[in-house]
């Protein structure tokens, strides 16, 4: 019985077939770099398999596609699995040059590591194949880098319990730690801790995020379980903006979090 095609890949198969033959190789001479086999070349050719985004960079890199397939990839996995709310709430992301949020009791999902993500999502949608997890998991890697091109000012807010819970174990725990530290020395993010002592703190609410965009329209998305709901009056802005700066007073400064978080990384070890 021959394998099913996926429609929603027959482009990227396309694609990829053309720039193979334009480079003269076989599918086995492309599976090799790919450590994979000319068969599963041809899988993804005819559509039948689910290319993962590590195998679609590094042919982005043997046919020098300058992000072509990358792109290709990110914008049928959007589409296909991808709800309505988050594919707004994805556009409004790439549109912002500001973003701040808070979140009680998880690693906000731009800065968390693929590791992380993928015990949240396996847990969490128990349904999904390994193949639609992955998907969902490289999805969610790529928000930042697709950001930090544009030098947006990100600024994160979250409570003790989100650095100092150990998500899937000790060692996803700290390289997600450790991630974050890596952001913050290099000045990609601003990050604070609302430490443990502050026990009735405004912030005991759901997490939210405000964004600027590039024409200074801002917007509030609250998220929630089953996704998110945004907010755009003026009023409302204010209201969360207020209380986004009542939180960074609240919470450690940004040098102060993240010695709080080496601390944390030593127990970990």
């Amino acid at each position: 019985m021959s394998d099913k095609v996926l429609p929603e890949w027959k482009p990227f198969g396309t694609t990829l077939r053309r720039h193979r033959k334009r480079a003269g190789l076989s599918q086995a001479e492309v599976g090799e770099k790919l450590a994979l086999s000319g068969g599963m070349i041809g899988h993804l050719e005819r559509a039948t398999r689910v290319p993962i985004r590590a195998h679609v960079r590094e042919l982005d890199r043997i046919f020098a596609t300058d992000g072509e397939l990358v792109q290709q990839w990110l914008d049928i996995v959007e589409e296909k699995d991808v709800l309505p709310w988050f594919k707004d709430a994805l556009e409004s992301e790439r549109r912002s040059w500001k973003i701040c949020e808070y979140h009680p009791i998880l690693i906000p999902g731009l800065l968390q590591i693929p590791a992380y993500t993928r015990v949240l999502v396996t847990a969490r949608q128990v349904q999904k194949s390994r193949e639609e997890i992955e998907e969902v998991v490289e999805l969610r890697a790529s928000r930042l880098p697709n950001l930090q091109p544009q030098r947006p000012i990100l600024w994160f807010v979250v409570d003790q319990i989100v650095v100092d819970r150990v998500v899937g174990d000790e060692r996803i725990m700290y390289e997600q730690l450790e991630h974050i530290v890596q952001l913050a020395e290099d000045d990609t993010i601003r990050f604070q801790v609302i430490p443990d002592e502050v026990r009735k703190h405004c912030g005991l609410c759901s997490p939210f995020r405000l964004m600027t965009m590039r024409d200074n329209r801002k917007l509030v998305r609250m998220e929630h379980t089953l996704g998110g709901t945004a907010y755009d009056k003026s009023d409302e802005i204010e209201e969360m903006a207020e209380l986004f700066g009542a939180l960074q007073a609240e919470a450690l400064s940004p040098i102060r979090s993240i010695q709080l978080i080496q601390n944390i990384m030593k127990g970990l070890k």
